[in-house]
């Protein structure tokens, strides 16, 4: 088991030194970083002086060793717009697209895996497929859109949520739902076809034989063996969530992640830009590391195939 964190550790490492370098390249290879940050109307004077400021005349290749010695011990720098260091910009802006994602993921979860237990208990039935039918169709609605659709509907024609801004309990709920809806029909198939597949396994046939009902056979044995795959796809729909609320979040004016990286692209904030791209990466690794040791204490043919 050891070994098997080990190894999930290793390839989560690569996948940071992989966004260090990325990030770096971003702000170092595409084009001259001094153009970029103040533009093209300096004086020749004035672009050297700024070139030995942050240190642009030195070789790229001793450029990359001093910034990914800086990152591994937070630094990345001050911010361009505001002077303060990167890293704090992008650590007070992370809460706020945690609240986000989490409360996404919790409502989405609460509503589509009682649905996909209802589902494989009532096979077919007319709720079954009006409930499958519904949810298929609002993933398919772009959440941006969906965002403008609830803003239209609870701020402009019923006055019930505001808008904009993070000023409380009410001010997360439409983000939460335009984040989540979407992903409701997804978790409501994966858990589906995960409950299908294990009830058509031969365990299930020897605990009918013993004259469990359906119901105790899914709740109590079902639902565990399926947990697994789900597990996986909560991880990696957490690590994309944190990067991927850009449009929403932009829409309802919401302090996170994906605010900052666009208003940090407007004025050519660099340092932000890397930081925000680093601790993203570093987020999305650390979820799915924390998915794969829950997988190994849920799932024990993980344990044993890891020995």
């Amino acid at each position: 088991m050891g070994g098997y964190i080990g190894r999930r550790i290793a390839q989560g490492l690569i996948v940071i030194v992989a966004a260090i370098t990325i990030s770096f390249a971003l702000a170092n290879v595409l084009g001259n970083p001094v153009d970029v940050v103040a533009g093209y109307n300096l004086s020749p004077q004035q672009r050297a002086q700024l070139v030995h400021a942050y240190g642009y005349d030195k070789p790229i290749a001793e450029r990359y060793v001093t910034y990914v010695s800086k990152v591994s011990h937070g630094d990345f720098g001050q911010s361009l717009r505001n002077d303060d260091p990167a890293a704090q910009v992008v650590l007070h802006a992370l809460p706020y697209t945690a609240v986000l994602v989490l409360g996404a993921i919790l409502t989405a979860c609460a509503v589509a895996i009682p649905v996909a237990i209802h589902s494989v208990l009532r096979r077919e039935s007319r709720l079954d497929r009006v409930l499958r039918r519904g949810l298929a169709l609002v993933q398919g609605v772009p959440e941006f859109w969906l965002a403008l659709l609830l803003v239209l509907l609870f701020s402009v024609t019923l006055h019930w949520l505001p808008s904009i801004g993070a000023s409380g309990v009410q001010s997360l709920i439409m983000p939460v739902l335009a984040l989540s809806l979407p992903l409701m029909s997804t978790i409501v198939r994966l858990v589906r076809s995960q409950l299908v597949d294990v009830l058509g396994m031969d365990f299930i046939t020897a605990l009918r034989a013993k004259g469990l009902t359906m119901r105790e056979i899914v709740f109590h044995h079902a639902v565990r063996n399926s947990l697994a795959p789900f597990v996986t796809f909560l991880a990696l729909q957490l690590g994309w969530l944190v990067g991927g609320t850009i449009l929403v979040e932009n829409v309802f004016s919401w302090p996170g992640i994906g605010s900052l990286m666009v208003s940090a692209t407007q004025v050519r904030d660099l340092t932000v830009i890397e930081a925000c791209v680093v601790l993203v990466a570093t987020a999305y690794v650390v979820l799915n590391l924390l998915a794969d040791l829950a997988i190994a204490a849920i799932d024990p043919r993980v344990r044993v195939a890891a020995r």
